[in-house]
């Protein structure tokens, strides 16, 4: 393959006949005007990224301060409707507990059987150990108490001796 090179190419550019280029001092000029360019360019990306450092920092406090606002003032409208439901509640259940019947209940702790009257009546039922009756009254002596239970889905009303039952004493002194 021949060389691309020809023997008078030196003498084409570089003789004293040669087309002027500028010389070293153009070609070091280009290379100031080159690399004063690079650092104004080098500059500019890092001051440009430095304001978008502060903006973004200015964004992050700002969504900081208005979050730190606006989170707990959220924390205590909810807390204070929470707090305003609950008193609410509180209150319907108050009034709606005043209203109903006291309720006084005990277990049957031994079997046994009801009866139309206290001491001698006649049998009219059984209740089976476990079961919760509902307390209606006492005799005197609060040896037999009254009470109400369901038996196949019906109201059984009848009487029943204390030894059958388990009673907590604050309900037994509440019923009349």
């Amino acid at each position: 393959m021949p060389s691309k090179i020809r023997p008078n190419d030196w003498d084409r550019l570089f003789g004293p006949k040669a087309p002027r280029r500028g010389g070293p001092l153009r070609a070091l000029l280009n290379l100031i005007i080159a690399a004063v360019v690079l650092a104004l360019l080098g500059a500019g990306g890092v001051w440009a990224g430095g304001v978008r450092q502060q903006r973004l920092a200015q964004a992050v406090g700002t969504a900081t301060a208005a979050a730190a606002t606006a989170i707990p003032l959220r924390t205590a409208t909810a807390l204070a409707e929470l707090n305003a439901t609950a008193t609410l509640l509180a209150a319907r259940t108050a009034t709606a507990v005043a209203r109903q019947p006291v309720v006084l209940s005990a277990s049957v702790a031994n079997g046994g059987n009801v009866r139309e009257q206290p001491v001698s009546g006649k049998p009219i039922g059984q209740v089976s150990a476990g079961e919760i009756v509902q307390l209606l009254g006492k005799n005197q002596d609060a040896s037999w108490f009254k009470i109400s239970y369901s038996r196949n889905g019906q109201p059984v009303t009848g009487w029943i001796s204390r030894t059958l039952l388990a009673i907590d004493p604050a309900v037994e002194q509440q019923v009349p």
